[in-house]
């Protein structure tokens, strides 16, 4: 590919951006409870401006703690006792040719009194968010100039700290965007009723701070729609531009959504690659500054067309880095088939709803950069690795990476276990990019890889590893049912594989997990599908924004679930389900039965462990899971072995 354009220069005011790709501002839960910059914190960002992004955003940063918390670890940038950990922060991010941006932010509405000590959270009116469910106080005028101060005193700390400009936040319905939106604002006042006496605060911020600090950049990220009836829509949205940049915005960072239309601004998996491009492009014609758009880029040829098509002038990739660290650097190099992408699985925003620390469901690393740190005192070391799914290719990684002589064996003839069926069902093609990704860095490895090859203990006497690993996966549970014998049965694989073409059939899939409901939006176009949960709750394992996108299109294509049932017996076509809440009896006729019931671990006969100095057993062949612990426990292998050389638990001569 020709990265040209990603890979020009931008200088915007005194900041020279050394390219076009910019690393957004995402919560990451890592401050500590008192808002203060972590160790992690900084080592997470350093990584990613090692990789080669031109500037990263600082996660949301509150102006006005506690009041304007949205979550108990965030950062805090509201006294000076808080400016030595920022200095560090903007230090390690500048330290590789990077430049750092902070983004300002108060909640406002969206929050809780758990979030903010107790304290009832504030709005321009006193309307409660929906999905939040706390009702907030309105802001007297009094209180509005105390904020809008609030918002420049930070600014003027982020300088102090060495950031080379601020973004300040005013989308996806926090404080500044709740007085954006005529969905959240209702005011009578100067800051009410009219698009201009709306913008008015956050014109107010850009104005203060750029009096007091005329050459500080401002971003402003703003939403061009909040996707709710009665919010701000396209055409609103493009006159706020306006103002933003008559205000002195010197970028403009477009976005959308808000808690309530949370989905448009943190895309499952079913949002289409750079899908907010048609608006992006809108504001772009409309002003002159330049314009920063992201979106579910994943692709460098992707981010290439929008910058030819001058749609946008710079693109910002979030959970892109998330997931690899490294995309502006394999992107700039024309190395794009090595980027491990993010398959929109919402893990890291899933945890960060929890109250956790960050973590990425496709790299181990996310979150933990502070103690998984590179190694390389391996060396000497043999290790075997029985499985080729993605524990055991990010086993093989790990291991190599820090000088181990590996071997990694592989039953079937292809690499990707459980991989190469998890991205057939609709919207799943994601993992698919992001397995090719991994088969690669493998096969450009040092790692030697037998397929067609079970692995069997004699081999072990053969190559007398030190390490073995076992990473063998796992197997469908087939239930115990009278008369199953009577009836045709199928695996999930054999479906989802396409070795096995279903047509006009009436098709029972036997448990409502993610699993179970994604083969049934797979088959639903060209049979009649029926899914038995015995739970009253379908996909709960998925997390709740691709799950509720997935519940709405199986309704849509006339899958029909039976919740709370199980089944009883089967009599060929005729199954008979049981209610468990009443204990009543159903009939069902099915042609095809598809147990979608979870899976076991496939058992292996181990050598004695005195005959290898380390046996790890990973990934599903520990416990059947996600994607996530399987990537990670394959991580951890060389994380461990480090520890053990490093303590001098063992010696390679022993």
């Amino acid at each position: 590919m020709n990265s040209s354009l990603l890979a020009q220069e931008i200088k915007i005011g005194s900041v020279l951006l050394k390219n076009r790709i910019i690393m957004p501002a995402m919560g990451t839960g890592q401050a500590n409870v008192s808002g203060e910059v972590t160790r992690q914190m900084i080592d997470y960002y350093a990584e990613r401006a090692m990789g080669g992004a031109a500037g990263i955003i600082v996660e949301i940063t509150c102006v006005d703690s506690p009041a304007g918390k949205a979550s108990m670890t965030q950062l805090c940038i509201d006294h000076p006792r808080y400016l030595a950990g920022l200095r560090e922060l903007s230090e390690a991010i500048q330290a590789h040719d990077c430049k750092a941006f902070i983004q300002l932010h108060h909640a406002g509405r969206q929050t809780s009194p758990l979030v903010t000590d107790g304290v009832q959270p504030v709005a321009p009116s006193p309307i409660a968010c929906r999905f939040m469910n706390v009702k907030p106080r309105e802001l007297e005028l009094n209180e509005i100039k105390t904020i809008k101060d609030k918002f420049i005193q930070a600014a003027v700390m982020a300088q102090m700290a060495g950031f080379d400009g601020v973004e300040i936040h005013a989308a996806h319905g926090y404080l500044l965007s709740q007085f954006l939106s005529p969905y959240s604002n209702q005011r009578t006042d100067d800051y009410g009723g009219t698009t201009e006496n709306r913008v008015r605060l956050t014109a107010e911020i850009i104005s203060g701070i750029k009096n007091l600090l005329p050459g500080f950049l401002i971003i402003v990220r703003f939403n061009v729609n909040d996707f709710v009836r009665e919010g701000i829509d396209l055409s609103e949205g493009i006159e706020i531009a306006r103002s933003l940049e008559k205000a002195g915005a010197d970028v403009l960072n477009v976005s959308c959504g808000i808690y309530e239309s949370g989905h448009t601004s943190i895309e499952p998996s079913f949002f289409s690659e750079a899908w907010r491009m048609d608006m992006v492009a809108q504001v772009k014609k409309a002003v002159n500054v330049p314009v920063l758009a992201g979106g579910v880029i994943r692709h460098p040829e992707k981010a290439e067309e929008i910058l030819a098509r001058e749609e946008a002038d710079l693109i910002w990739v979030g959970r892109g880095m998330l997931a690899d660290p490294f995309w502006a650097h394999k992107a700039i190099r024309s190395q794009s088939h090595r980027i491990r992408h993010c398959i929109s699985c919402n893990t890291c925003f899933e945890k960060i709803n929890q109250g956790l620390h960050i973590r990425c469901a496709v790299n181990p690393r996310t979150g933990r950069e502070y103690k998984m740190n590179q190694y390389s005192c391996l060396k000497g070391m043999k290790a075997m690795i029985a499985g080729g799914g993605p524990a055991g290719i990010q086993a093989a990684l790990a291991l190599e990476a820090g000088g181990c002589e590996v071997i990694l064996m592989e039953k079937e003839d292809r690499l990707g276990g459980q991989l190469l069926i998890a991205d057939k069902p609709p919207y799943k093609e994601k993992i698919g990019w992001m397995r090719d990704a991994m088969i690669k860095e493998l096969e450009q490895s040092k790692v030697v890889i037998k397929l067609n090859t079970p692995w069997q203990k004699e081999i072990t006497e053969e190559y007398k590893p030190d390490i073995l690993v076992i990473a063998t996966g796992s197997s469908p549970v087939v239930p115990e049912v009278d008369g199953l014998e009577t009836a045709k049965v199928l695996e999930l694989k054999e479906v989802l594989s396409g070795k096995v073409t279903l047509n006009n059939q009436k098709v029972l899939i036997v448990g409502g997990g993610s699993s179970g409901c994604e083969t049934a939006e797979y088959l639903a176009s060209d049979n009649e599908v029926t899914i038995v949960e015995q739970t009253t709750k379908l996909a709960s394992d998925l997390e709740n924004m691709n799950r509720l996108g997935l519940l709405t299109r199986l309704k849509g294509v006339g899958v029909t679930a039976k919740k709370g049932f199980s089944v009883n017996n089967i009599d060929g076509k005729t199954v008979y389900l049981k209610n468990l809440q009443d204990m009543t009896e159903e009939e069902i006729t099915s042609d095809i039965i598809i147990f979608a019931c979870g899976n076991q671990s496939n058992q292996v006969e181990l050598e004695s462990k005195r005959k290898i100095k380390k046996i790890y057993i990973i990934g599903d062949a520990k416990k059947p899971r996600g994607i996530m612990d399987a990537i990670y426990e394959g991580e951890l292998t060389g994380k461990d072995l480090n520890l053990l050389n490093q303590r001098n638990a063992w010696r390679v001569d022993q």
